[in-house]
């Protein structure tokens, strides 16, 4: 990414580089350019970009490139905005195979935001194909996607010296006092000083930078251009103003609007000859963007309103209706309700071609034109709505704010506030709101109630309230709702109680659908959350699976990013670490894509929990930082807890006892947020290990007291019975633990996940050691070690091999195939295993073939295989 004032340079640099990439073995050079425009239109860069290679569509999955064609509007076909990104990718990469790629994206600050999503979300997964990308940004203007993770290089100014080589083939006798004084007004902008140097007289240059000082490179070169417009013959200036209202740039369009304004286009002669406009056939081009926005803005309103009213009926005559109305809603200057019903449908159109991010800001523009309080704000709703589809939460927060004082209906205005919360504010402010809605609902839309409180309860999870969030799944089941719905609620709230059997889950969203709607998966996305909470996480893990192939061919990125949250913590649970790594940081992709910082601070979260248990010191310190940052202020409680037990573990692995204490007792001090918490509870055994090591057995006493009153003496839940039993073990007199660990390893479900048994063999081994009992420690810990082994717990492994030493016991070293690949690498590996091709691997993944290719290239002599069918005979993690 390259970014930079006005001027800086980054469209010549951007030039420069198509020029490089035809010589030698050429390059094909894709470019496009955001244009200056108040109301977007959809995937209106995707036009300019794809046009070239729009062949290789039908290479594409019929489902993408069915996408894809309705997004450039080539048919009426719908799509999510996710498919089109997905369409994007495998695109780029098929025009790839038959000759390397250039895509060069310039003034992304300008780029339709959907257009941007689809490109951002190609370039950040491309990595074996043979395609570089460059994308220049204006740093005064914000971005219409979150960019901040790109490689990126900043652009200054000319050096004094290069300042001079750039000046001295305009001809001028340059003396030193007149370079310093345009070097220092112009921090060395090229274009700027290419602009003063054709003002004519130095001395008059120099006494005008007398008198304005250091006036920003911008402002000074857009009066420059003015100048020189200014000197064009009347007919000229008339034309570029027309040029300058239409954001594509098609010659036959501008020369269309021109003509109703009787304009030729011979006018547009004089501008080419003084380098303001370029004319290539169908596309006309300012000389820079700074060009039409000076033209642009320096004309009186009426011309401007003439020139988009030709623009109007001349796109109308044809047939593009939509782009008319555009035009139209752009210089009216009154409410207009038959103009505003228009851009209403005209966003509907975006939205089912996967432009909800261009809806957005049409709707924005239809609730202006309202002629009535009702109109305005229906659609005022309808965008910020659309704005949380599109990953825009702080657009409609703002949206939000505007109407807040409205008589819009009160269980709108909460579901709405409390989706926004959801996203990326306070999960607990999200639960009053969506309770709120909820209860408005109850009577005439109980179906709806009903997966509000779902989502009620989520939130309250991350607000770290266990009490509200079993309560909402409770009322469910009061409502006059289907019975699938209502024992959907009696299974969230029995799971979260520890009571779920999880033997009707199978059939949950079979039955669910009958009364829910299938839109973002809902049926299989209430079960799986509710298998997540539940006992069967194996069961978990399949509903997991099948509901993300759902939400894959759906193209359903806001419901996938959590998913991924879900099957990325039922992996850590099962000792899948591979596949939940993999999992969480794509989650954590589509986080950052769809604008959902409360997912996003959850998924960082767990990577740190992953990178700790693996003894992955930097990388857990990284993302919990990173983790805390969104979490603390937000109020998240579940991701402050999944992040500090993370550097508890960590610190716990890395032996400073000390600091494993100060951290986890932080979740359990008087009056703190998190110690009656969904997750706090899970890091019981821990805290009270650290406890007693630093001879605060009073504190682990007191946890244990707590968690015993918290879950009663036998503890609520099988779960919190096993942790319950680690507690007392670690506390027990030597007569009484042994007791305590065997019922720790017999409690129902401990088999199904690895790490806690081979914490508690561990614990259980040390203890059985310091008794002496050495024929029976190393049993328990060669079960450690080789549960840490094949996890790649590497930092309990050598805990666990060197207490199997110190009890007269050896253990090898095994590794395992997984070992030697990154997180993507085992998940190419393990569906390649499976069977899967390249392209099915790669729609699976949302990588290109090509990328799966080289995934499986690389890791053959890692794994010392030749042939693909290897892959099955491998422990694959």
């Amino acid at each position: 990414m390259l970014s930079g004032e006005a001027g800086i340079g980054k469209s010549a640099l951007l030039r420069h580089a198509a020029e490089l990439a035809l010589q030698g073995e050429p390059m094909r050079p894709l470019s496009c350019a955001g244009i200056e425009s108040d109301v977007k239109q959809a995937f209106g860069a995707l036009h300019q970009l794809l046009g070239p290679v729009l062949g290789h569509l039908d290479a594409l999955p019929a489902a993408q490139a069915a996408a894809l064609r309705g997004a450039l509007g080539i048919t009426d076909s719908t799509a999510s905005d996710l498919l089109v990104s997905a369409a994007v990718l495998g695109l780029l990469t098929e025009a790839a195979a038959d000759r390397p790629l250039l895509v060069a994206v310039d003034d992304l600050q300008w780029v339709d935001r959907a257009s941007a999503a689809a490109l951002l979300f190609a370039a950040r997964r491309l990595a074996a194909d043979p395609i570089a990308v460059l994308i220049a940004v204006r740093d005064s203007e914000p971005a219409t996607v979150d960019i901040g993770d790109l490689p990126h290089l900043a652009l200054g100014g000319l050096s004094e010296l290069d300042t001079a080589r750039l000046l001295s083939p305009l001809g001028r006798q340059l003396s030193s006092r007149w370079l310093r004084s345009v070097h220092a007004a112009t921090h060395g902008n090229p274009l700027a000083l290419i602009e003063l140097a054709r003002l004519g007289d130095p001395d008059a240059v120099s006494a005008d930078l007398a008198l304005t000082g250091t006036v920003p490179a911008g402002a000074r070169v857009r009066a420059a251009f003015l100048r020189r417009v200014r000197t064009l013959p009347s007919d000229s200036r008339e034309l570029l103003v027309v040029a300058a209202a239409e954001e594509t740039g098609h010659t036959a369009t501008v020369l269309g609007a021109a003509n109703r304004l009787g304009l030729s286009a011979d006018a547009l002669t004089p501008a080419e000859e003084a380098s303001l406009i370029e004319v290539a056939g169908p596309r006309l081009r300012f000389q820079h963007p700074l060009v039409r926005s000076a033209v642009y803005a320096d004309a009186p309103f009426q011309r401007r309103r003439a020139a988009h009213l030709a623009f109007a009926a001349h796109l109308a005559d044809q047939d593009e209706h939509d782009r008319a109305t555009w035009h139209r809603a752009l210089v009216a200057t009154e409410a207009d309700e038959e103009l505003a019903g228009a851009l209403e449908r005209s966003a509907d159109a975006a939205r089912r071609r996967g432009g909800e991010a261009a809806a957005a800001s049409v709707l924005q523009r239809a609730a202006r034109l309202s002629e009535t309080t009702e109109g305005r704000l229906r659609r005022t709703v309808a965008a910020a709505f659309v704005a949380l589809d599109s990953g825009q939460p702080e657009l409609a927060r703002r949206l939000v704010d505007e109407i807040m004082a409205e008589p819009v209906p009160t269980a709108t205005m909460a579901r709405l506030t409390g989706t926004i919360e959801l996203y990326s504010g306070d999960p607990a402010v999200a639960y009053e709101h969506l309770s709120r809605c909820a209860e408005l609902l109850a009577e005439a839309d109980p179906e709806e109630a009903a997966w509000l409180y779902m989502l009620a309860s989520g939130a309250a999870l991350n607000a770290g309230e266990l009490a509200a969030a079993k309560r909402a799944p409770r009322r469910i089941a009061e409502l006059d709702c289907s019975a699938a719905t209502r024992r959907a609620g009696r299974g969230m709230a029995r799971a979260l109680e520890g009571s779920l059997s999880g033997t009707e889950l199978w059939q949950l969203p079979e039955a669910l659908a009958r009364s829910q709607p299938e839109g973002g998966g809902r049926p299989w996305m209430w079960a799986t959350v509710i298998a997540w909470a539940g006992p069967d996480q194996h069961q978990a893990r399949r509903l997991a699976e099948a509901t993300g192939q759902r939400l894959r061919a759906a193209g359903s990125a806001a419901p996938l990013t959590e998913l991924l949250y879900y099957q990325a913590d039922i992996e850590y649970r099962l000792g899948r670490w591979a596949e939940g790594i993999a999992h969480a940081e794509e989650g954590l992709r589509f986080a950052h894509e769809t604008g959902q910082r409360g997912w996003m601070t959850n998924l960082l979260a767990l990577l740190a929990r992953f990178a700790a248990v693996r003894g992955e010191g930097a990388a857990c310190r990284r993302y919990a930082d990173r983790a805390l940052a969104i979490a603390v202020p937000l109020r998240h409680r579940l991701a402050e807890v999944t992040t500090n037990t993370a550097l508890g573990l960590l610190a716990l692995a890395e032996g400073d006892v000390e600091d494993a204490y100060a951290r986890l007792s932080e979740l359990y001090a008087p009056g703190s947020p998190h110690g009656r918490g969904y997750a706090a509870t899970g890091t019981a055994p821990e805290l009270v290990e650290a406890a007693v090591q630093v001879g605060r057995a009073d504190t682990a006493a007191a946890v244990v007291a707590a968690f015993e009153e918290w879950t009663g003496a036998d503890g609520a839940t099988p779960w919190a019975r096993i942790q319950l039993e680690q507690c007392r073990a670690l506390l027990a007199a030597d007569g009484t633990a042994e007791g305590h660990y065997q019922r720790a390893l017999a409690g129902a479900g401990v088999g199904e996940l690895p790490f806690a048994r081979a914490r508690i063999a561990l614990r259980y081994g040390e203890w059985l050691r310091r008794a002496r009992r050495y024929t029976e420690a190393r049993t328990r810990l060669r079960t450690a070690t080789q549960l840490f082994d094949t996890l790649g717990a590497e930092p309990w492994a050598r805990r666990a091999r060197s207490g199997l030493t110190a009890a007269g016991g050896a253990a090898p070293y095994p590794g395992s195939a997984a070992e030697l690949l990154t997180p993507q690498e085992r998940a190419v590996a393990r569906l390649a295993a499976d069977g899967y091709s390249n392209r099915e691997i790669g729609e699976r993944l949302f990588l290109s073939p090509r990328t799966v290719g080289s995934h499986l290239y690389r890791m053959f002599p890692k794994l010392g295989i030749s042939a693909r069918a290897q892959l099955r005979d491998l422990d694959l993690g």
